[in-house]
Order: C-alpha cells, then structure tokens, then sequence
C-alpha cells in the first residue's frame, strides 16, 4: 500500500498541480466515507422492512454517518487545515453537506422513482454529480486558508 502511494504522490501531475493533488485526495475520502455510508445504507434496507419501504431515510441514516467522518479527513489530511475555530468550519462543512444531502436526495429519488433505476445505480450517479460541488465548496468556502 505504501508502495502505491508512493507512486501517486509522485506522479507529475500531482506535483505540478496541487489543486489535482487535494482532489484526488478528496475522492479517496470521499470514497471511504461513500463506502461505509453505502455500507450502512445497504445494511439497513436489505435487513429491515421499514428501511426498505422508506428507503431516503437509511440514505440519509449512511450519508448523516459518512459525512461526520468526511469532515475529520477532510481537515486533518485533504485540506491539512490547522485553524483552530474547529466549531465555525463544522458549521460551514454542515452547511455543505446539507445542500449537498438536498441535491443528493432529489436526484436519488428522481432516478429511482421517475426513472425507475435500480438503487444502488441511483446512488452512485449521485454520488458523482454532487462530490464535483462538494469539493469546490469545501475547498474555497469551508477549510481556505485565511
């Protein structure tokens, strides 16, 4: 593992543009914390009736869980933001991750329902359309560096 990480820190593109660099390291976090909120989203529906009728509510359950271990990452080794006014970037970070939870459920419903896509499909395309304005947003609004 140490070994491929190596390589991708020294990959060109990374050390020319930091900007690409912070963003592969946000989708690695990203995709941990997609992991387990898929995780437990798949765990609750599949194990419990109520959750597999109200399936948006295990979806926020999965995204509420993931996002509270994104924001640590997040700040600790994407962004590597030291500011100590820890509560006034977990109130922007909330702030994001809550537009993002509304852009990720209407499109999440919108696929499964209207378009009749499976759900785990459904989640994935949601996932990728919104991580694109999560980064922007955390990276210029939530963890800049003053």
């Amino acid at each position: 593992m140490k070994r491929i990480i190596k390589k991708i820190r020294n990959l060109s593109i990374i050390q020319k543009y930091p900007h690409f660099r912070q963003f592969v390291k946000f989708c690695i976090t990203g995709g941990i914390c997609a992991i387990l909120d898929f995780a437990v989203y798949i765990f609750l529906t599949r194990l419990f009736p109520f959750f597999k009728i109200h399936y948006l509510w295990a979806n926020l359950i999965g995204l509420i869980i993931g996002a509270t271990i994104n924001f640590t990452m997040n700040k600790k080794w994407t962004f590597r933001n030291e500011e100590s006014k820890i509560s006034k970037q977990y109130l922007k970070f909330w702030f994001v991750a809550i537009f993002g939870l509304i852009i990720y459920q209407y499109l999440f419903g919108f696929l499964v329902e209207k378009i009749n896509l499976y759900d785990l499909w459904s989640k994935v395309i949601s996932a990728l359309l919104v991580m694109f304005i999560r980064f922007y947003l955390n990276k210029f609004w939530v963890f800049q560096k003053v």
